[in-house]
């Protein structure tokens, strides 16, 4: 290898820059994907009880498992992410005040997107 030194261009330089920059924002939100897939959100207090019906009622009929009080205090953030609100409106029971303060509940931990209330 030669020990002459290279002497780059500013064009390439900023290229170099520009290539750094772009790596790092994709491993960052790498990284905030990964751990707000891990995160664990408490909504125990918060949740309304016709609220807790209408999630275990969900939880039961797509993902088959029973969802208990106690749950609501680890809830995993993925999970509440991917609720269904179209499958939760075809739940018996379901009014349209208890989805809209479900929906707003998620809105204040972030989990939804204030124009889906």
């Amino acid at each position: 290898m030669s020990k002459e030194k290279k002497i780059i261009t500013s064009e390439e330089f900023d290229l170099a820059v520009q290539i750094i920059a772009d790596y790092k924002m994709q491993l960052d939100k790498q990284l905030k994907e990964v751990l707000v897939r891990n995160q664990k959100i408490d909504i125990q207090g918060d949740i309304k009880e016709n609220s807790f019906r209408m999630l275990q009622r969900y939880y039961q009929m797509y993902y088959g498992t029973k969802l208990n009080w106690e749950d609501l205090k680890t809830m995993d953030r993925h999970l509440l992410e991917a609720i269904d609100y179209d499958k939760i409106k075809q739940i018996k029971g379901c009014g349209r005040m208890s989805l809209f303060n479900l929906k707003k509940l998620m809105i204040s931990y972030s989990v939804l997107d204030r124009t889906e209330l």
